[in-house]
């Protein structure tokens, strides 16, 4: 999903120069492969635990509006997670499929805002499309977000927030760094989750490190994720996850 690097979505490409448009706006895009898909820091039953395929297209607008899509494929079903699935759906492995909007704003030269919403579109697994909204705030190479689910689905409860702070570096050598740190809360609705055992609880922690491979457009990239806890209170493992990325 979207906004988490080799976590939850977007991955390791670093990003891409603008490409000018007959009309107002610029449009970047991004492939890559990764290790392992760990949906916000998941490591045990991860979305993929074999080697994934991730892109997307990102639009941008002088006025702070932007909109994108993002894809990922997965390694299970997600119309098998639904009650009274039959099929074959049920045995297909699905797609994920990430819609998202919003708008981007500067309160002072170095302070920034975010405010947007993005749709998760799984097939097989229609069912289980998701709404959720973000908020953001950023200073310098620092950002927090907080995400929070509208509705109940087979991934998490209404309520669910998803609050992450990112320090992204840029280091010597052409390097850049990633620390972050992560927390959810959990709605307790659990109409499709299983039981929800903790209101609160830290999700995960992750160092990285990308460098670009060469003038080639690619940069790879290597995570190493600290487990943390489940809304069931199950103990995540600690896992590095490697990538490969494209920027364009």
């Amino acid at each position: 999903m979207t906004v988490v690097l080799a976590s939850t979505g977007i991955n390791s490409a670093m990003a891409a120069e603008s490409t000018p448009l007959p009309f107002p706006g610029t449009i970047t895009g991004n492939v890559s492969v990764v290790s392992s898909y760990n949906l916000r820091g998941i490591t045990i039953g991860p979305e993929n635990d074999n080697t994934a395929l991730q892109g997307g297209l990102d639009y941008s607008h002088d006025s702070g509006f932007y909109a994108g899509y993002w894809f990922s494929n997965l390694g299970y079903s997600y119309a098998g997670l639904n009650p009274g699935c039959k099929g074959t759906d049920c045995t297909t492995k699905s797609f994920e499929n990430d819609f998202y909007a919003g708008f981007k704003g500067k309160l002072t030269e170095d302070l920034g805002f975010q405010l947007g919403g993005t749709v998760y579109y799984y097939y097989p697994g229609w069912e289980s499309t998701g709404y959720e909204t973000i908020v953001g705030l950023s200073y310098k190479q620092f950002t927090v977000t907080a995400q929070t689910l509208l509705n109940n689905v087979t991934f998490g409860n209404k309520g669910d927030t998803y609050f992450l702070a990112t320090y992204a570096p840029e280091l010597a050598g052409g390097f850049t760094g990633k620390l972050q740190a992560a927390a959810y809360y959990y709605g307790d609705d659990d109409e499709f989750t299983g039981p929800t055992t903790t209101d609160f609880a830290f999700r995960h922690a992750t160092l990285g490190i990308a460098h670009p491979l060469g003038a080639t457009g690619a940069t790879w990239g290597l995570d190493y994720i600290f487990g943390g806890y489940s809304r069931n209170e199950t103990k995540q493992k600690n896992k590095a996850v490697l990538s490969l990325g494209y920027s364009f």
